[in-house]
């Protein structure tokens, strides 16, 4: 009997140590990428259903009120349904699951935050979702609308201890196909969507950068322009971004990224490095200027007055250059704004286009150009040519010079210059921005 037991004892434990191996076997096999955490309820479809739509849920938000939505008041049972395009993996996204509403030509969008800062885990990109949205709320945070848990007069991230009560996995996850838009659909109808744009690069100024801060956590604001109509908008960056230290790419291409907001400025946010596909050539012009940097290069010549040209963060968008007569009073003056020597050897035709915006009552901006100045005082030194141009109406409203021709100045050097006077009567504010030459 003593044999017989013995045998048994060490076959029980020999059984059990396969077993053991076995289910660590199965387990590895399980857990993917796709799984940190083995789910039972991912083996079928959860039991419930959308009993509303992203579009409905953001029409109970009345702008002219401001009020948080509260949607235990809007109804019970309050399920829609949507498909994760945010992905927090790289660290660019925080405590954030962005939806839309459909895998491919989605119609609307929706943020809701959680407290939890890995939801890559439970939730990557494609994943269909349920959203339980009694006992949540929604406000307007910046321009954008939130899902979160009510507390007092704000809406809050959604405890990491609760969140997944009301964010539902479905077993479906779809591929996700970016909606094509152009510069002219930088619309709120777009907010928290998927979105591709072609034809982009850096700005020209920004070649050479990191996608954010290599040395601290600040997020940064880089600017992407469209080589179709030259406009711009913000790529945002987060300074906790694994990708932050990268080089941004130099070259022209395509952008995926979700489309944001913050107050006017309209925002991308990529998930990762592979969202950013800009491996063609620039579209660079033969200048350009934002005035991000202030005046490093260009001649700011006072001739009467104190006040001086100087760079504000009023641009279209970012940094600009402005000049205003006015300080406790009307002053006069008379400043000019310089450009650097811009090289057209080569060429035979040049075109320049620059963007003002204006306030107040007071004398209109001069544009010039030259071919001959030497760093002095613009009323003796290099032949000025006035140049006519679309100017601001005011309003601070900024609008596009058109196309000027200065291929006068083509084979050799080209100035432009921006002459600002006032009186003491009248001094009026101009800015002026995107000051561009190139070759039609």
């Amino acid at each position: 009997m003593k044999n017989i037991t013995s045998s048994f004892m060490k076959t029980t434990k020999l059984f059990s140590l396969m077993s053991i191996m076995a289910l660590t076997v199965l387990t590895s096999c399980v857990n993917d990428d796709d799984y940190s955490i083995p789910n039972v309820g991912d083996a079928q479809e959860p039991n419930i259903s959308a009993t509303t739509t992203i579009s409905i849920v953001k029409s109970m938000y009345d702008s002219s009120t401001d009020a948080i939505v509260d949607f235990d008041e809007q109804g019970t049972d309050l399920v829609l349904e949507g498909y994760v395009i945010s992905n927090d993996e790289a660290g660019n996204f925080y405590k954030t699951l962005i939806i839309q509403d459909e895998p491919e030509n989605p119609v609307a969008g929706i943020q809701i935050d959680i407290d939890d800062p890995t939801l890559y885990d439970l939730y990557k990109p494609g994943r269909k979702v349920y959203v339980k949205l009694n006992g949540l709320g929604m406000e307007n945070q910046n321009g954008v609308l939130h899902i979160g848990t009510i507390n007092g007069t704000s809406v809050e991230r959604i405890p990491a201890v609760t969140y997944t009560d009301y964010i539902i996995r479905s077993t479906e996850v779809a591929e996700i196909v970016p909606k094509v838009i152009t510069p002219g659909a930088y619309t709120d109808a777009n907010l928290n969507l998927l979105v591709q744009i072609d034809d982009m690069q850096l700005r020209s100024e920004e070649v050479g950068l990191p996608y954010a801060n290599a040395d601290d956590t600040y997020t940064v604001n880089r600017y992407l322009k469209n080589c179709g109509d030259d406009s711009q908008i913000i790529i945002r960056n987060s300074g906790f971004a694994a990708f932050k230290s990268q080089l941004f790419p130099t070259g022209r291409g395509t952008v995926t990224a979700v489309f944001s907001k913050y107050n006017s400025d309209y925002q991308l946010f990529i998930r990762d490095t592979d969202d950013v596909a800009f491996d063609g050539e620039r579209c660079d012009p033969l200048f350009e200027e934002f005035f991000e940097t202030g005046f490093t290069t260009w001649t700011a010549y006072n001739v009467i007055g104190s006040q001086v040209w100087i760079p504000n963060s009023y641009g279209n968008p970012g940094y600009c250059a402005a000049m205003s007569g006015f300080s406790g009073g009307n002053h006069e003056n008379e400043d000019w704004l310089i450009s650097p020597a811009i090289d057209l050897t080569g060429v035979t035709e040049a075109i320049l286009n620059f963007q003002t915006a204006k306030n107040y009552n007071g004398n209109l901006l001069e544009v010039y150009m030259a071919t001959n100045y030497s760093g002095g005082d613009p009323n003796t030194d290099g032949d000025w040519t006035p140049l006519s141009a679309t100017l601001s109406a005011g309003s601070w409203s900024w609008t596009d010079s058109g196309d000027i021709d200065v291929s006068a100045a083509a084979g050799g050097n080209l100035f432009i210059a921006f002459k600002y006077t006032s009186t003491t009567s009248a001094s009026s504010t101009w800015e002026v921005d995107n000051v561009k030459v190139f070759v039609p």
